[in-house]
């Protein structure tokens, strides 16, 4: 099927990778490797060519085969995963020992061609649609993010993260719980600022399960202190706020890893460089040449070039299957559902430009009137989708029987499938409804239009019970993030209340 690009909406300031950025202790990480690539950079420059290759030789390196239909590569583009797994290898058992290895932290590093970067990060708790379904997936074919390395392994995560995204993925690089605790050692140790929670209580000073006890005010960390810090889950009751924790940390631990006191110190420049590098797995396909010039692309992001973001979240709701008000989705327990509107605007931009169609941008305009739809199938596995969007096309004119069905699995674009011949139906229809692809589909014959609503779908503008008719000049609603519910979208949320607080993630959005 080739696609066509009609008209993409003009992404909110507030959320666009490529807007204003300002910075704030968020923007400063939620990534430890990517970060110490740049160290990479200064270190070559203090220790030379032997010390980087000394690092090279201990860094684990795994073949990454992924097989059936991907994402399109975007020449100039880099889509890095960087994981931070559980993995318990190197730490003697002293943190038990459990089956599988989850990713506690998982982002999605998108370089652009355009010089800037894009840091995307998920929480582990979000439910996701596990593609390909694979022995070990739930009986629903969903699961939170930090299981399914367990059983599909990075490949597995990989496939399910592309599926969502729409981004080809082109390496990956894991750090596991030894190598916090090491680098922390390496630097010197790592100071952070712990203040009271949002609800004024200090439990996020003490918790049994990661052993982390803390006081108000400075804590200088070690590095088992350091780890128990940022394995905190129980005592701060929010995966959300694990997450601010995590990257106020790293972010310390970047400060001081480039500090002058590191990088002149001969000592403690190698045994940053060797935890670093004994913790470390990638792909075999980034390699020394590639990993290096990675390092000097990253050392280059200044000026307002790089944009944290952290993937909009909300707990679900009763209305959205929940059994109770903590967000419970049968056996997986408390789970966090992605903002689908807000994600799919901040991934707009990061994703290829579909091919465009000359046919369907010469085709002449009809009229709702004379639009046949004889299907309108819902694969954003939202209830009652089909049936509302049926009501709302035919408030606006559209004809046809509008058969609603179910897709087959979850797919993130909007797409407007037609038979040769029907180029101005197929513009007339996805003209009206913002982020739609039409596709010519070789399938379809005759005159009738299928619409299949992606997850990014949001309704049809001027319709009733749809969403307002959009300002063609600015293409899309320009509401704040938070006024809709979003959660930590990175350096444009603001910063938290203080440098160990972290601030309450907003209300879920009403029904």
């Amino acid at each position: 099927m080739s696609r066509a690009t009609l008209s993409r909406s003009a992404l909110p300031p507030q959320l666009s990778p490529r807007g204003p950025r300002r910075r704030s202790p968020l923007g400063r990480i939620s990534l430890a490797t990517c970060s110490l690539l740049s160290v990479l950079v200064l270190a070559l420059s203090v220790g030379g060519w032997l010390l980087y290759r000394e690092f090279d030789s201990k860094i684990d390196r795994t073949d990454l085969d992924i097989e059936g239909e991907r994402p399109v590569e975007v020449p100039g583009d880099l889509n890095i995963l960087l994981l931070g797994d559980d993995s318990r290898e190197g730490t003697g058992g002293e943190f038990g020992e459990v089956e599988g290895v989850r990713s506690d932290t998982t982002i999605i590093a998108h370089f652009d061609s355009d010089g800037t970067a894009t840091l995307l990060s998920f929480p582990r708790d979000t439910l996701v649609t596990v593609t390909p379904r694979v022995p070990g997936t739930p009986g629903d074919g969903r699961d939170k993010l930090a299981n399914v390395l367990t059983y599909a392994g990075v490949e597995g995560l990989i496939t399910t993260l592309e599926a969502m995204t729409a981004l080809r993925i082109d390496h990956f690089v894991s750090i596991n719980l030894a190598g916090f605790r090491e680098m922390t050692d390496a630097v010197g140790g790592v100071t952070v600022c712990v203040t009271r929670l949002p609800d004024g209580s200090t439990r996020n000073l003490n918790d049994e399960w990661s052993q982390w006890h803390g006081q108000l005010g400075e804590n200088h960390l070690n590095g088992d202190q350091a780890l128990a810090f940022v394995r905190t889950r129980h005592a701060l009751g929010d995966e959300r706020l694990r997450i601010l924790r995590q990257q106020q940390f790293l972010s310390k631990l970047l400060d001081k890893a480039t500090s002058t006191g590191v990088l002149t110190n001969p000592s403690r420049l190698t045994a940053l460089l060797g935890a670093v590098g004994q913790s470390l797995t990638m792909d075999k396909g980034l390699n020394q040449e590639k990993l290096l010039e990675l390092a000097k692309r990253v050392s280059q992001l200044g000026g307002g070039k790089l944009q944290f973001i952290t993937v909009p979240t909300h707990v679900p709701l009763r209305s959205e299957g929940a059994s109770d008000d903590k967000g419970s989705i049968g056996s997986h327990g408390n789970v966090l559902f992605i903002n689908q509107d807000e994600f799919q605007q901040i991934l707009a931009p990061m994703r290829p430009a579909p091919e465009e169609d000359p046919a369907l941008a010469d085709a002449p305009d009809v009229p709702p009137a004379q639009v046949t739809i004889a299907a309108v199938v819902n694969a954003a596995g939202r209830d009652g989708l089909a049936g509302e969007t049926v009501s709302e096309l035919r408030a606006l004119g559209f004809a046809g029987p509008m058969e609603t069905r179910t897709g087959d699995a979850e797919q993130a674009v909007t797409e407007v499938r037609y038979p040769a011949g029907q180029e101005g139906a197929a513009k007339a229809l996805a003209t009206r409804i913002p982020g739609a692809q039409a596709v010519a589909d070789p399938k379809l014959t005759g005159t009738s239009l299928t619409l299949v609503l992606g997850t990014s779908f949001t309704g049809v503008p001027g319709a009733a019970g749809g969403t307002a008719p959009a300002d063609p000049a600015a293409g899309a609603a320009t509401a704040s993030p938070a006024a809709r519910g979003v959660t930590g979208t990175g350096a444009t949320a603001g910063a938290p209340p203080g440098p160990g607080a972290t601030a309450p993630p907003p209300p879920p959005p009403a029904p």
